[in-house]
Formats: structure tokens, sequence, C-alpha cells
């Protein structure tokens, strides 16, 4: 799983992603990225209560798109910070298409 080196954590670094990130959309979630010189990419997954109102299907979400990023991890051109908000079809979707749908993004914003 994802470590603490790559949590985007601290809330002055996720508003600035919002504010100066590049968005990207799909069916099941939205990307912001955000080029850094930070030593690694970093990630924050933001799984609202209006996706679920269990905890077990927002955490099992997060777990899901935390194994897809670790895959994705050595393949990355550069260091970003990325802000991951994801929609309510993606709790009902499997994870190959949730997988698919991520690599596509990142390959859209170029980083893979």
């Amino acid at each position: 799983m994802l470590g603490r080196k790559y949590s985007l954590a601290k809330d002055n670094d996720i508003q600035l992603v919002f504010k100066k990130g590049q968005i990207y959309f799909s069916p099941f979630f939205n990307i912001k990225i955000l080029k850094k010189d930070q030593p690694n990419s970093r990630f924050c997954i933001v799984v609202s209560t209006n996706i679920s109102k269990k905890a077990v299907v927002r955490n099992k979400l997060k777990r899901q798109l935390k194994a897809i990023i670790y895959e994705k991890i050595p393949q990355f051109q550069g260091n970003y910070d990325c802000v991951i908000l994801t929609k309510v079809s993606a709790v009902v979707t499997d994870f190959t298409e949730l997988d698919k749908t991520l690599t596509f993004l990142f390959k859209k914003a170029k980083i893979i």
C-alpha cells in the first residue's frame, strides 16, 4: 500500500492543488494534478459521505484506488501532487474498470 511519503495530507498543499492544478474528468472520478519539485509524487483520495453513508464502502474504495496507484508509481515521469475526487458510480464499478480509467486519466495527463 501507499506509504506516508506518498500521502498528500496538509490542507495547504491540497488547497494549492485545487487552485492551480489541472483537472481531468471521467465517469468514476475527477483528478486534479499539479507538477511539483517534491522528491516523490503525493496523492490524496477524497471519498465523500455523499458516495455512501457506510464507512466500510468508502474505505474499500480508497483501498482499491491506493492499490492501483501503488502499481503505477514506478511508471510516473516526474513528481506530482494529485487529488482524486470520487463519484457515486465508482462504488458499483469493478476493480479492473477503475484501473483502466485511472490509467487512462494518468496517460491523458501525460504522467505515465
